[in-house]
């Protein structure tokens, strides 16, 4: 299969679960989970900063959400614009 809106089509290509995560991510991933573990306990006996806390966290998250997306979007752009600069040549 060459079309590569075919692999796209058919989930072969474009598709995050393709993208298995490093070593590296996966450390850092347990090294947040445990922190946000601690920090959550610790926080518990106040509510108050465990609600600023986790409001804070989801705003986070959003803002990499937005970040993501915008660097997807604009990488998808200069790959159509190379494309077709190759297309002229």
């Amino acid at each position: 299969m060459k079309s590569i809106i075919k692999q796209m089509f058919y989930g072969k290509k474009g598709n995050c679960d393709n993208i298995k995560p490093t070593k590296r991510y996966k450390k850092l991933l347990e090294i947040a989970i445990a922190c946000e573990d601690d920090l959550k306990a610790k926080l518990n006996s106040s509510p108050k900063l465990l609600e600023l806390y986790l409001k804070a966290i989801d705003a986070v998250e959003i803002l990499n959400e937005e970040t993501v997306t915008a660097h997807y979007i604009e990488g998808f752009k200069l790959g159509v614009l190379l494309g077709l600069e190759l297309l002229q040549s």
